[in-house]
């Protein structure tokens, strides 16, 4: 009778412990390790969009037209960069970039599961700004992610706003 309950200790502790590393591994959410966060040229919203006041629609064309906002193509960072001081940080790195006909290899630091059906034209559509979602990126002197992508989170917005809450809105 004693092994029996030690068995079934011994077994309920790895059941534990297995729930628990899901839960630490699902509490991390979809996103990249704060490690790969790096962009391979250092890029400043603070500036861009801050100092120079560049509207976010302005790099991120693809955003009210498609499910997602995209990177801006090396030619559009070019229309301005092209005409730069080479010695800037980052700078010579673009322009390499842009003789080399290479594009830039941003790090994507925002991804939904697959089952989450979102679009950035459907939110822009109905006057959600980006800083909702993204936050005061032009304060930000780097590349942020968003401030959470857990349901919860968009449930609470969608009921602030009156959107809808039916499953599938949001979930294919």
């Amino acid at each position: 009778m004693k092994r029996s309950v030690l068995h079934s200790v011994s077994l309920l502790s790895v059941v534990g412990l297995v729930a628990l590393a899901v839960g630490l591994l699902y509490s991390k959410g979809t996103a990249d390790l704060a490690a790969q966060d790096r962009q391979p040229i250092p890029f400043s919203h603070e500036f861009h969009a801050g100092r120079l006041g560049l509207d976010c629609l302005y790099c991120h064309r693809a955003a009210h037209q498609s499910p997602t906002a995209g990177v801006p193509s090396l030619q559009l960072c070019m229309g301005c960069h092209r005409n730069m001081d080479a010695n800037q940080p980052g700078i010579q790195t673009l322009l390499d970039h842009w003789t080399r006909r290479q594009p830039v290899a941003w790090v994507r630091l925002q991804r939904l599961p697959d089952f989450v059906y979102f679009t950035h034209e459907r939110h822009l559509a109905n006057q959600v700004q980006c800083l909702d979602c993204h936050g005061q990126v032009e304060s930000t002197p780097y590349t942020p992610r968003a401030a959470t992508y857990e349901m919860g989170w968009c449930l609470a917005c969608h009921q602030q706003r009156g959107a809808s809450r039916d499953c599938i809105t949001c979930h294919k």
